[in-house]
């Protein structure tokens, strides 16, 4: 059994014929930048809103940002799942989540200024040497690569879903433990680092793996979707870990 990124469920079929619209590396990537750079500009739209906030629009950017949370939830699945209305969705979504991560680097950069572009820099920075380390052999993704990877990603959502649902009914220690201050804290925000960081290397291996298949054009939305899902995780880790060392630095 083949473990796979679940966002490349029914990608893998046999496309060993010859095709004038195959799917590319490169065109997989640009097609990464176009969403990346929507998220961005979204996110960036979010922050000058938040500038501008006053007692008359505030109900308005609440809606906005509710509303975007749901967008993105929706339109991310279908992304997922529908190869066909990838290329709309995948872009609903990348500006869905911009909004939010918008909303969530000010909020960092209000408490500790300079991590939000400490975590974009390090973002890009991570996705150039991972992508270098991939596409040169240096690092090989078999699938005992894929099943560490995977097995930690479900590890880390199990244990955040786990602890929010203890803290609701008032057991805080396990989220404390794992998002506190403590030595066990630190190793679990650069352990999701790393993780987020290996991820891509998943991500690339499906996209190298299209492209020598010579599966259709159109699957260069859904790989580009889930190399933009990947760079959003990695981004908002690297802002968590930044953010930790802010306030370790204050103390």
């Amino acid at each position: 059994m083949q473990l796979r990124n679940p966002l490349f469920k029914n990608m893998e079929n046999d496309y060993g014929y010859e095709n004038e619209d195959a799917c590319s590396v490169h065109g997989v990537f640009g097609k990464t930048l176009i969403l990346v750079g929507i998220a961005v500009i979204a996110a960036i739209l979010a922050i000058v809103f938040m500038y501008n906030l006053t007692e008359d629009n505030l109900t308005t950017f609440i809606g906005l940002l509710v509303v975007s949370i749901f967008v993105a939830l929706i339109a991310g699945l279908i992304a997922s799942f529908s190869v066909t209305l990838c290329p709309v969705f995948s872009v609903i979504y990348s500006l869905a989540e911009g909004f939010m991560l918008g909303v969530i680097s000010l909020l960092f950069e209000l408490y500790y200024p300079g991590v939000a572009i400490c975590a974009v820099i390090a973002t890009f920075a991570v996705t150039f040497t991972m992508g270098i380390l991939y596409f040169t052999g240096i690092i090989k993704v078999n699938r005992k690569f894929k099943a560490f990877v995977l097995t930690a990603l479900i590890g880390i959502v199990l244990a955040s879903v786990i602890s929010v649902i203890l803290a609701a009914v008032g057991f805080k220690q396990m989220q404390d433990v794992l998002y506190g201050e403590g030595p066990i804290a630190w190793i679990v925000s650069i352990f999701c680092v790393i993780i987020a960081s290996l991820s891509l290397c998943v991500d690339f291996d499906y996209a190298a793996k299209l492209a020598e298949g010579e599966a259709p054009k159109k699957y260069e939305w859904k790989a580009a979707f889930c190399l933009t899902t990947s760079i959003i995780y990695l981004y908002l880790r690297l802002l968590e870990l930044f953010a930790r060392i802010a306030a370790a630095s204050k103390k």
